[in-house]
């Protein structure tokens, strides 16, 4: 893999918007209340409306359920454009949730690319993407807006990740005097593992903590 360094401001989490399709729904909508809108006018100015036409009285009901449902969906739509203007966020449509088994169809190098980038990238943090040859079991390295630097180690397993993994991880901490450690893995960590973790500048994530960092909100 070549050597690559990403920086992001992105915060964690984004607002979702209105997907286009429901833009679409919500012109329909608009334009079906302006027709019937126009229809009730000219039903009015021709001949009056008589609730007791069925008629008149349907128009009057469109009329009142497309006026609702068109305030209700521009206002709404108008607050999610205000509040990414005031925030600097950019409104993105909603992805689909990611699952384990996306992530396990990635290569290891794959897997590591998106580390790096949809996690720690996406937090705010420099981050440098080691070659896979003689990484010293550095996967990616990380920088904070402090300049504390931390090491993080990637696991694509389908099992579980043992204490002699988070051992050295620590060791490798250690030798390049990185501030922190993070075992980042698909699958899960032993409790023998957390347990030798504790109270060291250690951050270990599973497969279940993984998507819940990594999905979108």
């Amino acid at each position: 893999m070549a050597h690559h360094v990403f920086a992001s401001d992105r915060p964690a989490g984004q607002l979702d918007a209105t997907p286009r399709s429901r833009l679409w729904l919500l012109l329909l909508a608009t334009g079906a209340w302006l027709l019937v809108y126009v229809a009730l006018g000219w039903q009015l100015w021709t001949r009056g409306v008589d609730l007791s036409d069925p008629v008149s009285l349907l128009l009057v009901i469109l009329a009142f359920v497309f006026g609702v449902i068109v305030a209700v969906g521009w206002f709404r739509r108008g607050a999610s454009w205000w509040r990414g203007r005031r925030t600097g966020v950019t409104p993105r449509v909603r992805q689909p949730r990611l699952r384990i088994e996306d992530l396990l169809a990635l290569t290891p190098s794959e897997f590591e690319e998106f580390v790096a980038q949809d996690l720690f990238a996406a937090m705010g943090y420099a981050v440098v993407n080691t070659p896979d040859v003689k990484d010293n079991g550095i996967d990616v390295l990380i920088t904070d807006r402090s300049g504390n630097q931390a090491v993080v180690q990637c696991k694509r397993y389908q099992g579980t990740v043992g204490e002699e993994v988070v051992r050295d991880l620590m060791g490798t901490m250690q030798h390049i005097q990185a501030a922190h450690g993070f075992l980042v893995t698909t699958g899960e960590i032993s409790s023998a593992a957390r347990k030798w973790a504790q109270g060291k500048p250690l951050t270990l994530i599973d497969g279940r903590r993984l998507l819940e960092l990594a999905s979108p909100a």
